[in-house]
């Protein structure tokens, strides 16, 4: 044989072992017909159904009735099955001012749940029933994830259970304004295209392994398509155990609203064009901030040394603080820089502090 030959075979037989450590690696799964239908039969396990109803008095009849009774409001969601002795995880606005909740196994049983520990600002929730032996799901690593990477959301869109869905992740670090819940800003959603619902809600996203990457929690616009967003896994296991282990969750709290400095205020306020920080637009009454003196119209250029260009920076530099550390913030206010030392607070419940917000805006 040729040397030319065997420079050949030896080169195919090169490009074949890099090809296999490079699957090995990667743990590449082959999708056919039966991929999909496995993984989600064996997910479906852990998913459940959700039903809540709310008891609503109804308004006295100005005629004489024998229909004046409570009538109770209807919704409902999706849930995962977290520990075997049953703990439920599922989203914080399915469950909200509920005062029943039924909770339907995938072989059909059905159990009264129990609202034991939830956290508004995640929007997660965690309810339990009493049962034992069941089948939990799996987390995946959400630091792993890429653009383009199959998953399938499951759940029960518009009542019909366990539904199952197939899409990509469309993008990861999204940080998207929501209607309900106030972590936005602290972390950064993952987007899919892979169907969601009303009722899909608190069901999981999953990758071709069957781990859970995500909680389904929100969809954007009626007119959009395929614009799906959820919690990232990491973050929903984080608060999942420590909602279970300890019952409630500190987060981390300063009390200012900011936006990125715009054009607009370099304007109006003649801020010199090369100024970055993030814009102070309110500050919440006896937050730290406000104890403090950070006033609205404060630009925050710098925490802790670290130069601030965008407030979702913040944002992120404080949800790794604990309550209590000390930082310092550099901020400009009326072209004078200041340095502001404050210790960070404990957020307030998100339903005392938009009670206590609005009761503000009345007194003024």
């Amino acid at each position: 044989m040729s040397k030319k030959v065997n420079l050949i075979l030896i080169l195919i037989l090169s490009l074949f072992l890099i090809n296999s450590t490079f699957n090995d690696t990667q743990s590449k799964i082959l999708i056919d017909s039966d991929t999909i239908a496995n993984i989600a039969e064996e997910v479906s396990n852990s998913v459940v159904n959700i039903d809540t109803s709310l008891e609503v008095k109804a308004e006295e009849p100005k005629e004489k009735s024998f229909n004046f009774e409570p009538q109770p409001e209807a919704g409902g969601g999706s849930g995962v099955i977290i520990r075997e002795n049953g703990y439920i995880l599922t989203s914080y606005h399915v469950v909200k001012n509920t005062d029943k909740i039924n909770v339907t196994l995938r072989n059909g049983k059905k159990y009264e749940g129990k609202l034991v520990s939830k956290d508004s600002y995640s929007d997660i929730a965690i309810i339990k029933i009493n049962e034992n032996n069941l089948p939990k799901a799996r987390f995946g690593d959400t630091n792993l994830l890429r653009p383009g990477e199959w998953v399938i959301a499951i759940g029960s869109p518009l009542g019909l259970e366990h539904t199952v869905t197939f899409g990509i992740i469309s993008a990861l670090s999204r940080h998207v304004g929501v209607t309900f819940g106030a972590a936005q800003g602290a972390y950064k959603y993952i987007q899919t295209d892979a169907a969601i619902n009303p009722g899909n809600s608190g069901g999981p996203l999953v990758n071709l392994n069957g781990e859970i990457i995500g909680i389904n929690t929100f969809i954007i616009g009626r007119n959009a398509q395929n614009l799906n967003f959820a919690i990232p896994g990491n973050y929903v296991k984080e608060i999942a155990d420590k909602l279970i282990s300890e019952g409630s969750i500190k987060h981390p709290y300063l009390g200012i609203k900011m936006t990125r400095l715009e054009d607009e205020q370099i304007k109006t306020e003649s801020i010199p064009k090369d100024i970055k920080g993030a814009y102070v637009v309110e500050v919440v009454p006896n937050s730290p901030a406000h104890l403090n003196g950070i006033q609205p119209g404060d630009i925050i250029q710098k925490l802790d040394g670290i130069l601030i260009d965008d407030p979702t920076k913040i944002a992120e530099i404080i949800r790794n603080k604990k309550v209590g550390n000390k930082i310092h913030l550099k901020v400009l206010r009326n072209g004078e820089a200041k340095i502001i030392k404050l210790l960070i607070g404990d957020l307030p419940d998100e339903e005392d502090l938009t009670k206590e917000e609005t009761e503000d805006k009345e007194k003024k």
